[in-house]
């Protein structure tokens, strides 16, 4: 096997993986399941993955990584903070169009196992700095009467939950909204970014607009 073959390999479990984990949960998958997903051997994938831990933690070291290092870049940008959050929104948008499954694989290993996640999210700590200089630097702001002052877990359950729940329910809102056309649907998420960083402006703003 080339080096290329072998990197698509990795892929192809990575992807088969992604949706055997969304589909039974961490516990209830096997490797033999992950396996199969693929169309491959039990011995092949353990190659290249010897546990289902260590493929839970590449999935979500992926995944998570598709948009950290971006958030770190933002966060030191000398910037005003609402345009930090907004930045943060086009990066987050440009994940969910590369990996629709991301936010239903976080979401429910999150309900079935917070624990766990927070575990794998401790390996390599320093990935969730920059969002915790963010949410300082938000806290500060606000301190400040820069910006409106109103619990973060508000602030975070609007954005979140503006970029989120079109994924979660993707299925029941293409079929209703664009008559099951995926295409039309994907558009519309990519068309997202300027309406939820408006939301985020006027969550935030100390003026009445």
């Amino acid at each position: 096997m080339s080096e290329q073959e072998g990197i698509d390999m990795e892929a192809r479990i990575l992807e088969a993986a992604k949706v055997v984990f969304v589909r039974k949960g961490y516990n209830q998958t096997t490797m033999t399941d992950i396996a199969n997903e693929v169309g491959i051997g039990r011995t092949a994938l353990h190659y290249y993955y010897r546990t289902k831990e260590m493929l839970f933690e590449a999935i979500f070291g992926q995944l998570m990584g598709s948009i950290l290092p971006n958030i770190k870049r933002i966060v030191e940008e000398d910037i005003p903070v609402i345009e930090k959050i907004q930045q943060a929104i086009d990066q987050y948008i440009e994940a969910l169009q590369e990996n629709f499954l991301f936010p239903i694989f976080v979401v429910s290993e999150m309900n079935r196992d917070p624990e766990h996640l927070y575990q794998v999210l401790l390996k390599d700590p320093d990935k969730v700095l920059p969002l915790l200089r963010l949410r300082g630097e938000i806290e500060e702001e606000m301190n400040k009467g820069n910006l409106r002052k109103i619990p973060l877990l508000e602030v975070i359950s609007v954005l979140i939950g503006s970029l989120v729940f079109p994924i979660l329910l993707r299925n029941p809102l293409s079929t209703i909204f664009m008559d099951g056309d995926m295409e039309k649907y994907k558009s519309y998420i990519a068309e997202r970014g300027p309406f939820v960083k408006d939301l985020a402006r006027r969550v935030l703003s100390n003026y009445e607009l």
